[in-house]
């Protein structure tokens, strides 16, 4: 029987498989059909602010955090979601000549007005619960982005995305049982 976790990363291998295959052909312009470009934009344009907000999130962790672990995680985050919101650009430039510097949404600023008041065990709590959501959100977009972008790039992308936010959101989960007892899935027991 296969597990969610084997078909994610059969997905994964298939999407590889698939930017390998076409990146023979790497497009260097709009995406030929209409519907396919209103998507590409809008995903992209998207993203960059999604990403945008996690790296704000993540910023916060500096100085709040007690485990070296969660740290790391926002480390990375940063910097990985800071290297996709430049390539996005450059790819929403390039493909369809939109410029788009990245905004906060309400919501994300709400969450980060309401971390930057805690720390320690508070903090770590609160963070993973938001974050875990947050990532959530970009898998959806992701998963989206695989069946509907036109460019190579973008599919190889957001294989990449699914692979690494579903990796981070499985991490934070199994901290918030090991460090806290809090099952995060059981609603009445949220931080």
């Amino acid at each position: 029987m296969n597990s969610p976790y084997s078909s994610h990363r059969s997905l994964l291998a298939f999407c590889l498989a698939l930017f390998a295959f076409a990146s023979s052909a790497l497009a260097s312009g709009p995406a030929p059909e209409r519907d396919e470009r209103r998507f590409e934009v809008d995903f992209l344009t998207s993203m960059i602010d999604h990403h945008f907000g996690g790296v704000k999130l993540a910023e916060l962790c500096a100085g709040r955090t007690i485990h070296a672990d969660l740290q790391q995680l926002c480390d990375n985050v940063k910097s990985a979601q800071s290297a996709e919101i430049t390539k996005m650009q450059s790819w929403v430039q390039s493909w369809y000549g939109v410029t788009h510097e990245p905004e906060l949404d309400r919501k994300t600023q709400r969450q980060i007005e309401e971390l930057s008041k805690l720390t320690g065990a508070d903090f770590e709590k609160a963070f993973m619960a938001v974050l875990i959501g947050h990532h959530a959100g970009a898998a959806k977009m992701a998963v989206d982005c695989l069946s509907q972008a036109y460019h190579p790039e973008m599919l190889n992308m957001c294989a990449m995305m699914l692979g690494s936010q579903g990796d981070e959101i499985a991490s934070m989960r199994i901290w918030l049982i090991q460090w806290y007892g809090i099952n995060d899935l059981d609603r009445n027991n949220h931080p």
